[in-house]
């Protein structure tokens, strides 16, 4: 086989591994809090080992068949290296549900998993059966003095993460901040952890707001549309280079 065959393949199986991060990012457009995702790679340089130098001693021409000829002896294969997550805030709309919250900024809500701690942007919450303030997922969402549950009346949250009910204030949200080159990683259910948080310092929190997804769907559809076609320039390339070695095996030293 064609060896130039191995770095078209591996940009091809790069292409692939983005398209699927792409197709992730759509999925999640409508997904509240959602922080999209950019596929990261490195080039790998694959060094062949040489057996000999050509010419170096006074050899039979049926000993030097074989010996690698001068030149670079380098290829390039693109290899997936990370998966970073682009922080950029999200739209902030209004919901009317005054259990919701959003935070302008930086910042994220804490909340406690069956993992452990995790941390999400995402303040779609709601009341469980034990009046505890909870996520979508159903995980209990944290205040400074540990978990939130809110007695029945009206629930204001204000722009510091105060929860008042009927004016009275019952518990405040918990809301941490990382420093800028130790964000943190996310993990399963969108959620993200970190042992670098920190209290974050004057948080800025909207009740009965959420923030929507920073996923651009243009911007996706587009490199989308553009990943999808480098795919199939791969794809034409590994097939001329087939159709090559075809014509070579079945041509060359043909008797004229």
């Amino acid at each position: 086989m064609n060896r130039a065959v191995y770095p078209i393949l591996s940009g091809a199986l790069a292409q692939e591994r983005q398209m699927q991060v792409f197709a992730n990012n759509m999925a999640n457009v409508n997904t509240a809090g959602f922080k999209q995702d950019n596929q990261a790679f490195k080039a790998v340089m694959a060094r062949a080992q040489v057996a000999a130098q050509a010419f170096a001693h006074p050899v039979g021409f049926g000993q030097q068949i074989g010996v690698r000829p001068f030149g670079p002896s380098e290829r390039v294969f693109s290899s997936p290296h990370a998966v970073r997550t682009s922080f950029e805030a999200g739209r902030i709309r209004i919901t009317g549900n005054p259990l919701d919250a959003a935070i302008q900024g930086s910042g994220f809500f804490e909340i406690q998993t069956p993992q452990g701690t995790r941390y999400t942007r995402s303040g779609m919450f709601t009341l469980d059966s034990q009046r505890r303030l909870v996520t979508n997922l159903g995980y209990p969402v944290m205040g400074t003095k540990g978990e939130i549950k809110i007695p029945p009346g009206t629930v204001q949250v204000s722009s510091q993460g105060a929860i008042h009910v009927d004016g009275q204030p019952v518990a405040t949200l918990k809301v941490m901040d990382f420093p800028a080159d130790n964000m943190p990683e996310k993990h399963l259910e969108g959620l993200f952890a970190s042992d670098s948080a920190q209290p974050a310092k004057n948080p800025q929190v909207q009740g009965g707001h959420i923030e929507e997804s920073n996923v651009n769907s243009i911007g996706e559809m587009v490199k989308m549309i553009q990943g999808t076609r480098n795919y199939e320039s791969a794809q034409k390339m590994i097939q001329t280079l087939d159709h090559m070695a075809e014509v070579a095996i079945r041509e060359v030293g043909r008797v004229l």
